[in-house]
């Protein structure tokens, strides 16, 4: 089978589950958080925060590293994996007295401590379903993946929906991730087991190995954790956990588009190591182009049309309450296309042994970020907040096409690629935000997507070719004897 027929199964079965995952996740929280309010919204989105910026500790790079060595060598990949658990061993409870710790040190109130002792368990279980999944996408596995999220979620959608109404407050939502958490754990264990790709006992070479490899994925883990919960920190401190409740619906709304790119990143990754092994330049820079054209067309349109949207979306999804999320959600969304975009540039650095020059990029966004946050947030919260997500990112994507710039087409192909994209952002930001706004809701929800098709065939970002080529995508019509058409163009 080849490598563009593999992604494009690979997409099709994590991209079917992780929409439905995703869906149903946003009415989980969506109603969770109307029924309970900013306030108890602060305090659980606060203690993940807490959790999810330590539970770094608890990988420190080593998920990665497994599923690059399982795609390139089997045996090997195996003794890597026995190391890996090996050191989450010590690891986890690493990370959670640090959270612990952590809260304590900021005089977390009762609410969000208890939360966050339950959260801890979450990150535990998470730390090492996840390395399990990665095993099962070192062998581009993705199915077993994708059936155990989507029932996980059901778990929480049910759980957090019952916490809610029934008074359980920030601990009850907490409690509803962590079945979720066990069932994946189980799960992902027992299809590795089944798969017969379980551990190996590695050797001391094998933990030396590791541990080297390592090194660059954990700080980029450390960077963009501390870039991506800084915002809620700094929230927290200077306006309380009620704008980090409204500034948690911005973030939860604009951030669930991030499947997408996850999801195809899930089967890109394992292909472009096994091509670099293979030593298929051509193969690899095709693929790469491919990727960055298709997150493109994909991102401009949902990042103008979630922007344009908020003042309409939120007083329907979540009542007057919280209105403070009108601002940040209209200035949000644009963080979008640069991470979008960054997604196969980090890929290609990961997977072709240049995670380093990944993590220097991290590395400089974070302190961006931080900066940006500091100065920004005390005046402005949320909205300020927004605004330095979208510096941050987009500087880490300038950073990183720095160092692969050389794999792509031609520097001007790529500015004109997102030149284009971004007129069409603003042309379906205008006709939804403006001409849209005496329509009905729903009306001018068809009025933008109508509008952002024919702009993206217009400026000939998405073509009739693309179109049917997604089409065989998403019906899974890909037969062996067929040319391989299924690759959007580069």
């Amino acid at each position: 089978m080849t490598t563009s027929r593999t992604i494009a199964r690979n997409t099709s079965w994590l991209l079917l589950a992780t929409t439905a995952q995703k869906f149903l996740a946003f009415i989980a929280f969506t109603a969770a958080a109307r029924i309970v309010g900013p306030d108890v919204t602060g305090e659980y989105f606060f203690a993940v925060a807490i959790t999810s910026t330590f539970v770094v500790i608890a990988d420190l790079g080593l998920t990665p590293v497994v599923i690059r060595a399982i795609a390139r060598d089997d045996g090997r990949g195996k003794r890597l994996l026995g190391a890996a658990l090996a050191l989450k061993a010590g690891l986890i409870p690493l990370a959670v007295i640090s959270a612990i710790v952590f809260a304590v040190f900021r005089e977390a109130s009762p609410a969000v401590f208890y939360t966050l002792l339950i959260m801890v368990l979450v990150m535990s279980a998470d730390s090492l379903h996840l390395l399990y999944y990665g095993v099962l996408r070192g062998k581009q596995k993705l199915r077993f993946e994708a059936l155990g999220m989507f029932v996980g979620q059901i778990f929480t959608t049910i759980a957090a929906v019952s916490a809610a109404v029934l008074g359980f407050g920030a601990p009850g939502l907490a409690f509803a991730l962590f079945v979720a958490s066990l069932w994946n754990l189980g799960w992902a264990w027992s299809r590795v087991q089944r798969e017969d790709i379980g551990s190996v006992r590695p050797t001391i070479a094998d933990f030396k190995s590791v541990a080297r490899q390592a090194v660059p994925f954990a700080l980029a883990g450390i960077f963009v954790k501390v870039y991506s919960y800084l915002d809620t920190m700094v929230i927290e401190a200077y306006h309380g956990l009620s704008a980090v409740g409204n500034y948690a619906v911005a973030y939860k709304v604009t951030y669930a588009f991030q499947f997408i790119p996850l999801v195809f990143i899930a089967a890109l990754y394992p292909a472009m190591s096994c091509e670099f092994a293979k030593k298929d330049e051509e193969s690899l820079r095709r693929v790469f182009a491919g990727a960055i054209r298709i997150m493109i067309i994909i991102a401009a349109p949902i990042a103008a049309g979630l922007s344009a949207i908020a003042p309409r979306l939120i007083p329907i999804l979540y009542d007057v309450q919280f209105l403070g999320v009108v601002m940040p959600l209209t200035i949000l969304p644009w963080v979008l296309l640069p991470i979008f975009i960054d997604f196969p540039v980090g890929s290609l650095l990961n997977a072709t042994n240049r995670a380093h020059l990944k993590t220097t990029a991290m590395g400089a966004a974070m302190a961006v970020n931080a900066i940006l946050n500091v100065l920004l947030v005390p005046s402005y919260g949320p909205v300020g907040a927004a605004w330095a997500a979208v510096g941050s990112f987009s500087f880490l994507l300038l950073a990183g096409l720095s160092f692969v710039w050389r794999e792509l087409p031609s520097v001007s192909w790529f500015a004109w690629l997102l030149a284009r994209s971004v007129i069409v952002g603003a042309l379906i930001w205008f006709a939804v935000r403006i001409v849209g706004a005496p329509m009905p809701f729903a009306l001018m929800i068809l009025f933008g997507a109508a509008i952002g098709i024919t702009a993206l065939l217009v400026f000939r970002l998405l073509t009739f070719a693309d179109i049917k080529a997604i089409y065989r995508w998403l019906h899974s019509r890909v037969r062996p004897g067929d040319p391989q058409k299924e690759q959007l163009h580069a």
